[in-house]
Parts: structure tokens; sequence; C-alpha cells
């Protein structure tokens, strides 16, 4: 088994038996060359490929005899909004796959009804996240754990899709109602920083929102440790990675209805009433919010079992496994 990406620099190395090769990152027609140049060398049976390199894996697949290939696609398509060139273009690619797996229900769907991949053409298998061997980096991020502050995270690039204005707009009505000190972190960066920095000075909480800017995964894992409740309140996601990386450390969640990971959760066990909230709805998210506020929420050991139960690596691995085995015993 090989696996092969696009990076800063080239390199070549085993990790758990896998063979890791990478090439340097160039322009267009290079990054095309290096991956028809690692399919033609390995000759695999099978080529699984994402993000950027689907449509170049799927063609020289086809054009050098791969026996199956496999398309994992991960963007929704309200999220990215792409054009009708894009849609057209994605469409004849993706219908030269064996199989288009997704990452939730609602992004299988969009491959059937936006692309046209025929049904018994795609699967369904949820991430899982390594979150959990990286180490806080408290030192670095300096959050301080103080009883008398509830600290609310907000992690995810700083996009208008993402939604942040809601939870800045929920803590100022939050601070109206409540004696309780809030504090909001917002951690990452994006083209609407300034909107959104102007729209806290404009309701003047400025004390009370703290940009913390784009985090290492170490620093990460500190600002979920940190935070007494995270809220993720995307209007699209298809499956939303920061969503199972802070139920993994067990940082209690308020979800948007839109994430994808939702799929993958038995809501008789865990209602999704419970965590989650329509994204369009300023006075859902402050109810939700409110138990929090008052040191009633649900605690870590609620969301770590969710985690286990619905993300957990060996889970994952076997719906992975099943997918190929599946396309090894087409023939």
């Amino acid at each position: 088994m090989d696996n092969f990406y696009l990076k800063h620099e080239k390199a070549c190395f085993k990790q758990n038996g896998v063979t890791i090769y990478g090439e340097k990152r160039r322009d267009f027609i290079s990054n095309y060359h290096a991956i028809y140049k690692m399919i033609k060398q390995s000759q695999p049976d099978i080529v699984v490929s994402n993000f950027s390199y689907i449509n170049p894996a799927i063609l020289f697949g086809k054009l050098l005899g791969v026996k199956h290939n496999v398309a994992w696609f991960h963007s929704a398509y309200g999220h990215t909004k792409p054009n009708k060139l894009k849609v057209w273009n994605k469409t004849l690619y993706l219908n030269m796959a064996d199989v288009v797996v997704a990452n939730s229900a609602s992004l299988q769907k969009e491959m059937q009804s936006v692309y046209k991949v025929p049904e018994n053409n795609t699967r369904r298998v949820p991430f899982w996240t390594n979150i959990t061997k990286y180490s806080s980096d408290s030192n670095t991020l300096k959050i301080p754990k103080d009883q008398s502050v509830i600290n609310i995270g907000c992690p995810g690039r700083l996009l208008a899709d993402k939604n942040h204005a809601l939870v800045i707009e929920a803590v100022f009505q939050l601070k109206k109602n409540h004696t309780s000190r809030i504090r909001l972190y917002i951690a990452g960066n994006g083209v609407y920083r300034n909107q959104l920095e102007t729209l806290v000075r404009d309701l003047k909480l400025e004390q009370e929102v703290v940009f913390l800017g784009l985090l290492d995964v170490n620093s990460m894992a500190a600002f979920y440790e940190a935070m007494d409740v995270v809220v993720l309140p995307s209007f699209h996601e298809a499956f939303g990675l920061v969503f199972i990386e802070a139920i993994a450390l067990g940082t209690p969640v308020l979800v948007s209805k839109a994430f994808g990971a939702l799929d993958f959760i038995n809501d008789k066990k865990f209602p999704l009433e419970d965590f989650s909230f329509n994204p369009h709805s300023l006075h859902e998210l402050i109810n939700k919010l409110a138990p929090y506020i008052n040191h009633k929420g649900f605690k870590a050991d609620y969301f770590k079992t969710m985690y286990s139960e619905a993300f957990e690596k060996e889970i994952i691995y076997k719906r992975i496994k099943a997918v190929i085995l599946d396309q090894k015993t087409d023939t």
C-alpha cells in the first residue's frame, strides 16, 4: 500500500507499514504530472483519492488501467457554491469513479442530486480525529481557567458561512441578562475577521471577545480543554471535524443542525435537540447556551461517550475496509 501527497517538500518514509511519498507542490501541470507518475510507478489495483487529487487520480487511473477508482468527497455544495462549469466538470469526473465516498448523508444525497452519481455508486463513511494524541500547549495559549468566568469557544475559518456573528450576538444578549462573566474565544483566521471585529466594537464587547488567530494542533487541544462550551454555528458543514475534535476531548458542544457529522450519532441515546440548534435562530442558541452559563450543561463524559460510539477509529476503519474489499471482489 502506498500513500501519496503534495506538500512543501519532497519526502519518502514508512509509517505503520505504509510507504508514504511526498512531492513538492508546484503549478497545476507539475502537480498533475506528479500524480500521473505516482500511479504509473505503483500500478495499484485500487486508487482512493480526495480533495484536489480526485480529478487527476480518476483521469490517470482510467488511462493507466487501474481496476477500481474510489473518490472520497468532502465539500458540501452549499458551502463552496461552485458555478455551473465547476459542477459540470466535477460531475464528469465523479461519474468516472467506481464508487464515491461521502462523509455524511446530506453529502451523499448531493452526490446523487447535484453531481448525478448513481445511488448504488455512493457510500457514506465519517471521519475520526487524532487530537487526543496531542499535548495541550496551555503555556503558549494562556487562556485563564477561572470558575467565575464562562469560557465559550468558537473555532473555524473566519468566513461569513461559518456564522461567528451569531455567537457574538448571543454573548451580547447573555451579558445583558446574566450576572455570570462570559468570555468568547474565537480561534481561526480569514477574510471575515474585520467585519467580526467591527461587530464586537459596535456591541462594546471588546472585553468579552478574544480573537486568538490561527492555532496549531497542540494549541487547539489546549483551546478545547479550556472551554466550558464550544459553539459551532456554521450554515453549511459537510461533516465538521471541529465537532468531533471537541467531543473526543470531552468538551461540551452546541452544534449547528447543518453539521453532517450528526448523521452518525444515535439520536435515541443522544437526542440531537439536546446539543444542536438552528444556525439561523439567535433565540434558539441563547436558550441552549443558558444552562452552561448557569453551570448546568451536559458534562464531559456525555460527549466522550458520544464520540467513542460514533467516531472511534476502529469503527471507521471497518467501514473504509468494507468499501475497499467491496471494490476488490467486484470483478
